[in-house]
């Protein structure tokens, strides 16, 4: 007997996320398909995501963390991710993640905190990294990032979410430079906001270290000058 073809998993984020009350569905591979098709399926299962003809004008589609266009085929065991605008931070936006935003940018940590609630909000810790000269006794002049930004800001809103699930967080700002970041400048910061300080503690350092390991953003040492 043949095994049964693979799920697809469709990730929810930002509104969708709340729209839908989880932040994924599993369905059952069904023949050939497309993502519209894929998006009208999770409609009729989700009633709170709106009807499929009018919900999914301001959406884009991943499909295995790779953007594409409503037509694009969807097949057993892909993972496909229905992303809401991820610019944001203003009235209506997620709640979880108020401030995302990955480019090349000098980091203003003063406005990046300032763009988080502080109702309820008895605690703030925020983390700055910064490019690091020397390095293990190496010369760093400075670090080029890379990143595959639409992705990259739509993890960082995940990551956020989940943060503020686990740990009890409010809100989680993230700010990522991409190109060129000297050394003793700062290349990336998590501002995390709470209740408590054990909260805000816990879901700073989360953020970032997975936003490390997970997030689309690369990095490459610059080589030092020369004589």
């Amino acid at each position: 007997m043949a095994e049964p073809a693979a799920p697809i998993t469709v990730l929810l984020f930002a509104g969708l996320r709340e729209a839908a009350g989880r932040d994924r569905i599993t369905l059952e591979a069904e023949g050939a398909t497309d993502a519209s098709a894929l998006w009208a399926r999770c409609c009729a299962l989700v009633p709170g995501l709106g009807p499929a003809d009018g919900s999914r004008e301001s959406l884009r589609v991943a499909r295995n963390r790779e953007v594409v266009g409503w037509d694009a085929a969807v097949g057993p065991g892909d993972e496909v991710a229905f992303l809401p605008p991820v610019s944001g931070g203003g009235e209506g936006s997620d709640p979880e993640a108020r401030s995302v935003h990955v480019g090349p940018e000098p980091i203003d940590v003063a406005r990046l905190a300032a763009s988080l609630p502080t109702r309820a909000v008895g605690a703030r810790v925020t983390f700055v990294g910064i490019v690091r000269d020397p390095d293990e006794g190496r010369p760093v002049p400075f670090l080029d990032y890379e990143a595959y930004r639409e992705m990259a800001e739509a993890e960082c809103r995940r990551l956020a979410a989940s943060a503020c699930a686990r740990f009890g967080a409010v809100a989680i700002a993230v700010h990522h430079r991409t190109g060129r970041v000297l050394a003793g400048e700062p290349s990336v910061a998590v501002v995390a906001v709470a209740a408590h300080r054990t909260a805000a503690f816990e879901a700073c350092a989360h953020v970032i270290e997975a936003l490390k390991a997970e997030a689309p953003i690369w990095k490459r040492t610059g080589a030092p000058a020369g004589p």
